[in-house]
């Protein structure tokens, strides 16, 4: 399986530092207000029904409400803390299977049962983190599980310029967050089997961003960004012209 060093640093390291940091000793609340948004929205584009698989879920709050929406419905998610996935298997373990990796590295990559499993996966603020070296590998990865006609959401930076900035809780080590123009959610649509069905662009003014703003122009501009799939159905047929 692909890694590299940032993906192994999260999975050995600052995933478990990250759930420490915002939920030790603390009661988590039954859905984030962060998971809000991304429910409100899924919601209202009417595109939260079918198996539902969350990329960097933390203890699994968005998937069980997902869950109670659906009875017996099939949530499941991927997360690089195992201290975050024991929270969450001890928490959500009925209505929520959890596995410990990234989106390059995790179980389901190499599970035949997962491909094209998923009506609708999700990717909250991941996509940043996921180092250089594994990022086509966990594109790939990602379309292998999402069905025909399924959504993709992606919650990303969305900049003007290649940016990346390191992650301040850090000290052992270089982990940066990288941003590209038009968020990651471009590669997904460029590939031509996707196409964008919902966007909200806009400047993060809650704890989301945990303060962080940018020295660079937009480089503190987020979106959410739904896109569908459908791997053949976006291109236009096109005669030979007649000589």
């Amino acid at each position: 399986m692909p890694t590299s060093e940032q993906d192994n640093y999260y999975l050995e390291k600052e995933g478990d530092d990250f759930f420490r940091r915002n939920f030790s000793g603390k009661e988590p609340p039954r859905l984030r207000p962060a998971k809000v948004t991304i429910l409100d929205q899924l919601d209202a584009l009417g595109v939260a029904g079918g198996p539902a698989l969350e990329y960097g879920c933390c203890y699994g709050d968005l998937l069980a409400v997902l869950g109670e929406q659906s009875a017996g419905r099939l949530c499941v998610g991927v997360e690089a803390s195992l201290e975050a996935v024991k929270f969450g298997q001890a928490r959500y373990g009925a209505q929520v299977q959890f596995h410990h990796g990234t989106i390059a590295d995790n179980p389901l990559n190499q599970a035949p049962e997962f491909r094209g499993r998923f009506d609708l996966v999700i990717v909250d603020d991941v996509f940043g983190w996921v180092s250089r070296e594994t990022l086509f590998q966990s594109i790939a990865n990602i379309d292998q599980v999402l069905a025909e006609g399924g959504h993709l959401f992606i919650r990303d930076f969305y900049p003007v310029e290649k940016l990346k900035n390191r992650n301040h809780h850090v000290a052992d080590a270089e982990v940066f967050n990288y941003k590209i123009p038009g968020s990651h959610a471009r590669l997904f649509e460029w590939s031509g089997m996707y196409e964008i069905v919902s966007q909200r662009v806009y400047v993060d003014q809650t704890e989301m961003s945990a303060g962080y703003q940018s020295a660079r122009a937009f480089g503190s501009r987020w979106a959410d960004t739904v896109l569908r799939k459908s791997a053949h159905g976006y291109y236009q047929a096109v005669e030979r012209a007649k000589a």
